[in-house]
């Protein structure tokens, strides 16, 4: 079978559409496909999509001048407030895995019935990495109804990394704690002297709240606000 190369653009016919969906159905990869039919990556990808009923706003502005309703990118947009389906940048949240979110749900479990008294005995702490310098990207949209900013499908994922930096270590219990800078790493050995220092020194100076004995070291760690 002898087929004339097709170019690096875009957009393809039907007819290819036609042929890339039934070489990927007799189980081609994409590279077999590229080889047979002289395209793109890009276009296979397309072409699959094509096959779903995705793609980009343009491609389904084709489609809709194709079957004659003239539907422009400002009603979409204009459909889609009118659903309360509002732009707005999402919030930023840590990446969590399964294994993650499991055991935060499991800890929320076995302690909804405490008292608010056995709570302000309890020392939140948590170490950070701050980025100093850090690129700040392209900025994100997304649409989602009221009062949904916190649900995993409308928040983008954050990882800690980045340019130059420092640790600190900070803390709450009934109030604010202090922030401590971390010298170096944070190691196990850091991790159980930290809050005995610092939170030591902190007792002797009268902080204690109301003077409730706080358990040192608890390490549970805390939501991002704590850095907020």
């Amino acid at each position: 079978m002898h087929l004339r190369k097709i170019g690096r653009s875009r957009h393809c016919s039907e007819e290819w559409h036609t042929l890339i969906k039934k070489l990927i159905g007799k189980g081609n990869t994409y590279k077999e496909v590229q080889k047979t039919i002289g395209c793109s990556a890009k276009m296979i990808s397309n072409a699959l999509k094509w096959k779903n009923g995705k793609g980009s706003a343009s491609d389904q502005l084709q489609d809709d001048q194709r079957l004659e309703l003239p539907v422009s990118a400002v009603t979409v947009r204009r459909r889609l407030c009118e659903a309360n389906l509002f732009p707005r940048i999402p919030r930023k949240i840590p990446l969590l895995k399964k294994r993650h979110a499991e055991k935060r749900l499991q800890f929320a479990k076995e302690h909804i019935n405490w008292p608010k008294e056995k709570w302000r005995n309890i020392l939140w702490t948590d170490a950070s990495k701050i980025v100093l310098f850090r690129c700040k990207g392209h900025r994100q949209c997304v649409r989602r109804p009221p009062n949904s900013e916190f649900k995993p499908q409308y928040t983008v994922k954050t990882v800690k990394h980045g340019f130059a930096s420092i640790m600190i270590w900070a803390c709450f219990s009934y109030g604010v704690g202090p922030i401590y800078r971390i010298p170096g790493v944070m190691d196990q050995f850091a991790y159980l002297r930290i809050p005995e220092e610092v939170m030591s020194v902190r007792i002797k100076e009268g902080a204690e709240p109301e003077g409730e004995a706080l358990d040192l070291p608890v390490k549970l760690r805390s939501y991002p606000h704590l850095w907020s």
